[in-house]
């Protein structure tokens, strides 16, 4: 389920606000006292079966079509009216195996764990995942359930050290197939604390004696959880809290996820979260933290509440505000603070709504996780940056300044000149969207978006062939794109110039760019004639076909432009959507993919850690 669209009338502090086409990774901002906790509490009553606002939920997957649930693709709530579908279908959740599907997660902003109490084991009373979930298990403060957390972990090793002694007792030979059949509980958990804090192995836990968990950071002696940062604690304990059941088709609502946490710790925070269930969850985030709505700006789905009661629409779409709303761009920024900076800044081609942004900043934590991703705008800003970054790094103390940009109309000498010092890198491809081609990785993309059900045809084959086929169709832009790269490399009109003017008359100064525009025209008419240029197309349209019998057109032709083709016309889902999660399993399951990109990364860090010791 989905909530598609709420209205919210009358509801102290808000007077009226509306959201509409809601996607799957929401967030709404405001300043303290605008109404982002009462919107939540309306949402979470709303789906308990209080109607306190107007609500338009969705279907996501076959089963809640049906009759006995939504009986089609909406469920359409009234404020003040009980919706009986609603009703039934939220208390028909119930959860066997850790399952949680379809349902409520509320995490609230008050996250601070009292004094832990640990309830003994009961070796005898069986996996705790063996009994069914209460409804609202997600539904009571996030405070009670890190509780019920590390009771229910140990209880859950308990369960599984008597499961392996019962067999061992049974087959002692079968030794190794048995404790394959019951792998450690513990360890996902482990994986996610290493994926989370590199350099931390979270340590295994003793169900006869329960206690708080203990890591090592690496070669030191087991140190308490309560020794980690509290962010640190925040993040860990929010993300066990979710993975610990296989929460699906769920909406999942999280207020302040910035809480005590610095703005990497937040970004992995909300990754890693989304993540979870193959990205069939909803998530709402309610923030403060200009570093999320910069981050994800780029989705359309970032949303501000201003506090002005006008009767108008207190919600706004930040992606379409423009030069018009110039008063309530100006109240965003008074309240939000949306230019802070980073020590270490990395500019990136793109508008400010680039969805470029987020596909680099995933990448980026990979290698620098404290540097901060900017959209500059073109490739002439870019330019612009470069020749000025050392002047702006010697004015503000601490500054780093790195650049990546297309290589979209540079021949090799221009790259080499560009990267010259060492500032400045070059995508290996032509778009950062070339990257974004190996059909494996989309092929799990639709099997994760669940594009695949109801479609058998949709397998790696099938994507692949459609790639090249796309790719073949587009030969004619990427010939005529390559033909106005090579004129504008190779025959431009030099504008002439005149030194030294205060030493000469007006009729030398004429004469002079009188000679100067015959010198340019001799050049662009003597290196560019008709003969020249139909060998120069030809010899282009051979080179074009040659790149698509081998797999070497993924990485020249003209990237944007198959990927959204395909996103369209074959997966037949926003090529957003398919981006987003292209980056996180690539990511988790085959970086080599964005290897290039993490290579220019390394030798940012790499020249930034010279800098920093003065070299």
């Amino acid at each position: 389920m989905k909530i598609l669209s709420l209205e919210i009338n009358d509801f102290n502090p808000i007077k009226h606000l509306r959201l509409e086409n809601l996607g799957n990774t929401v967030i709404i901002a405001g300043a303290n006292g605008s109404g982002k906790t009462r919107l939540k509490d309306a949402i979470v009553q709303t789906l308990q079966g209080s109607p306190l606002i107007n609500m338009t939920i969705g279907a996501t997957r076959k089963e809640e079509r049906e009759e006995k649930y939504f009986n089609g693709d909406i469920i359409t709530v009234t404020k003040g009216v009980p919706n009986q579908i609603l009703n039934n279908y939220i208390n028909s959740r119930k959860y066997l195996s850790s399952g949680y599907v379809g349902s409520l997660v509320q995490i609230d902003s008050n996250r601070n764990v009292e004094t832990l109490k640990y309830t003994p084991v009961n070796w005898l009373g069986g996996d705790p995942d063996d009994g069914e979930t209460a409804t609202n298990f997600y539904f009571n403060p996030f405070s009670n359930r890190w509780s019920d957390f590390m009771n229910y972990i140990h209880q859950k090793a308990a369960s599984r050290d008597k499961k392996l002694a019962d067999e061992l007792k049974k087959n002692p030979k079968n030794g190794e197939q048995i404790i394959a059949d019951h792998p450690d509980p513990l360890q996902k958990y482990k994986d996610i604390f290493t994926a989370l804090l590199p350099g931390k192995e979270l340590q295994d836990i003793n169900p006869a004696s329960p206690r708080e968990f203990h890591f090592k950071e690496g070669a030191s002696d087991p140190l308490p959880f309560r020794s980690l940062s509290s962010g640190e604690q925040e993040v860990v304990k929010v993300v066990f809290d979710v993975v610990r059941k296989e929460i699906k088709h769920s909406v999942i609502i999280v207020d302040e996820p910035e809480l005590h946490l610095h703005p990497t710790l937040t970004f992995k925070l909300i990754e890693t979260l989304k993540t979870i269930g193959d990205h069939t969850n909803q998530f709402i985030f309610l923030t403060h933290s200009a570093d999320l709505i910069s981050t994800y700006y780029s989705t359309g789905d970032v949303f501000f509440i201003d506090s002005v009661q006008t009767g108008a629409n207190q919600s706004h779409r930040l992606s379409e505000l423009n030069r018009s709303h110039g008063e309530i761009v100006q109240l965003i920024g008074q309240n939000l603070g949306l230019f802070a900076v980073g020590k270490k800044l990395i500019f990136i081609e793109g508008e400010s709504s680039s969805i470029d942004r987020l596909t680099y900043h995933a990448i980026v934590q990979k290698v620098i996780p404290e540097a901060k991703v900017i959209p500059v705008g073109s490739v002439a800003n870019i330019i612009t940056l470069n020749s000025i970054e050392k002047q702006i790094r010697n004015s503000i103390f601490g500054i780093e300044i790195f650049m990546i940009r297309d290589r979209d109309g540079l021949d090799n000498n221009q790259i080499t000149e560009i990267e010259k010092n060492g500032r400045v890198r070059c995508l290996k491809r032509r778009h950062i969207e070339n990257y974004f081609l190996d059909s494996e990785i989309l092929f799990k993309v639709a099997e994760r978006l669940y594009l695949t059900t109801g479609n058998s045809s949709l397998t790696k084959d099938l994507i692949e062939s459609e790639l090249k086929l796309i790719a073949e169709k587009t030969i004619n832009f990427n010939l005529l794109k390559n033909t106005k790269e090579y004129l504008s490399l190779n025959h431009f009109f030099k504008i002439p110039t005149v030194k030294a003017i205060e030493s000469k008359s007006l009729t030398d100064i004429k004469t002079e760019l009188v000679t100067g525009v015959k010198v340019s025209l001799g050049l662009l008419s003597g290196g560019l004639d008709e003969k020249i240029f139909s060998k120069w197309l030809d010899s282009e349209e051979h080179r074009l076909n040659h790149l698509l019998k081998t797999d070497n057109w993924k990485l020249e032709f003209q990237g944007k432009i198959i990927f959204s083709i395909l996103c369209s016309d074959v997966l037949k889902v926003d090529d957003l959507r398919v981006r987003q999660a292209y980056v996180d399993i690539a990511l988790a399951e085959k970086p080599a993919v964005f290897d290039d990109v993490i290579a220019i990364l390394k030798t940012f860090y790499d020249c930034n850690d010279k800098s920093s010791h003065g070299e």
